[in-house]
């Protein structure tokens, strides 16, 4: 016997996905997806891209270093938007880290639209950027900053 899905208005839909993000660690759209399809509510995978965009949700690494989703507001932990996450899945190529430094190639032409939107982020572990064509070097407060950002570019670059 198969369950039938509920149809729900976008209010209603995009209510029960706070819902979930509060009780469940969900780091892709696919997971928020399918969690809304166990509880009995249809959405594609298309519809849950526009309400995590009108939702202003945004990815924070949590205390496993695992990047999840968050509800929009600016989290202590290291933080990116859709636009951010759009442009690094699209141009960002290789992401390493030596000490507080991580390089982040792109695309030819691409870096300085990368660190532009990096820059406005204001991340308190960044203490300075430098572009150049198609590389970006990132200096951060320490070690481990350094690790945790590129582990979570990483995973931008490579959902």
């Amino acid at each position: 016997m198969s369950r039938q899905r509920k149809k729900i208005s976008k209010e209603e839909r995009q209510e029960v996905i706070i819902k979930l993000l509060k009780e469940f660690e969900i780091s892709t759209q696919k997971e928020l997806t399918e969690l809304l399809e166990q509880k009995g509510y249809s959405a594609t995978q298309a519809t849950v891209s526009r309400d995590i965009r009108e939702l202003n949700l945004v990815k924070v690494i949590n205390e496993d270093e695992k990047s999840i989703y968050q509800i929009g507001k600016m989290s202590e932990k290291h933080y990116t938007s859709h636009k951010f996450n759009s442009l690094f899945l699209t141009v960002v190529r290789e992401i390493h880290y030596v000490n507080n430094f991580i390089s982040v190639r792109c695309d030819p032409g691409m870096a300085k639209l990368v660190c532009t939107v990096l820059d406005s982020m204001k991340w308190k572990e960044i203490l300075g950027t430098v572009a150049g064509n198609d590389t970006i070097f990132i200096m951060t407060s320490d070690k481990e900053s350094a690790k945790l950002i590129a582990q979570q570019f990483r995973e931008l670059s490579h959902p």
